[in-house]
């Protein structure tokens, strides 16, 4: 019997290699990247640093989510300056309550974009993040490594007629958990806008989840930090947050 020669045995191993890697969808990869870090719902703190080349300013932060509903609710606990400003979601409205005029103001599509309290953030980052998997198709792309993980590599492109603000999206997840690593933005143009980097990876609410996001502009030395401080997974939230009555309480 012939025995392979070494070039065989490296088509065999590529073959075995790539049908591995492409045995699951861009969707797949992302929906467990999604599932494993939100659960059905999701209720945490977390503390919010802006750093500039001048100065840094830091805040924090409950939010809590449910999955199913798409709604989720954020609230500012501190500085004092900025505490009791919140912000809702219900599908695809979102609404912030400002408490220095006591007023709420709806977000409009345009203006999605805005820097999210002064962030790095936009307000589509904070409230529409499950909006990745019903607004936008996904492809994945091959395999690459980051840091030395390896990491599918995932582009998101909106499905027509969506109400979104990017013109692609890169997703980045381990191979070997699907915990997400980074996302890259771009413009309808093709243009890079910024970058979104997970990390320091820890047990919390009994998973294992990145603790850290950095959110920072493309070409820019500013960025912005979020940390969860504390977060539970597949709880009962009352249907009352996420309820304009809730959004304005005094």
């Amino acid at each position: 019997m012939m025995k392979p020669t070494g070039v065989v045995l490296f088509l065999s191993a590529f073959f075995l290699q790539s049908t591995a890697v492409f045995s699951i969808s861009g969707k797949e990869i992302v929906e467990k990247s999604e599932e494993a870090v939100r659960a059905n719902s999701l209720s945490g703190t977390y503390e919010i640093t802006v750093k500039t080349r001048r100065w840094t300013r830091t805040m924090s932060m409950k939010y809590m989510e449910t999955r199913k509903n798409r709604t989720s609710f954020a609230e500012i606990t501190s500085p004092r300056k900025d505490a009791g400003n919140r912000f809702l979601l219900i599908g695809d409205d979102m609404w912030h309550y400002v408490p220095k005029i006591q007023q709420t103001v709806k977000i409009a599509p345009s203006m999605m974009l805005q820097s999210w309290m002064g962030s790095d953030f936009s307000n589509d980052d904070i409230v529409k993040e499950s909006s990745i998997l019903h607004d936008y198709t996904h492809k994945l792309l091959g395999t690459e490594k980051i840091g030395g993980m390896d990491v599918y590599r995932v582009e998101l492109a909106p499905k027509a007629g969506a109400a979104v603000v990017w013109g692609k999206i890169l997703y980045f997840a381990r191979v070997t958990d699907f915990l997400p690593v980074k996302q890259e933005f771009y413009s309808e143009h093709g243009e890079l806008r910024k970058v979104l980097t997970c990390s320091d990876y820890k047990t919390m609410g009994g998973r294992l989840i990145p603790t850290m996001y950095k959110m920072q502009p493309a070409g820019k030395d500013r960025y912005t930090v979020m940390e969860i401080k504390d977060i539970s997974f597949n709880i009962q939230i009352p249907s009352r947050v996420f309820t304009l009555q809730n959004l304005t309480r005094k």
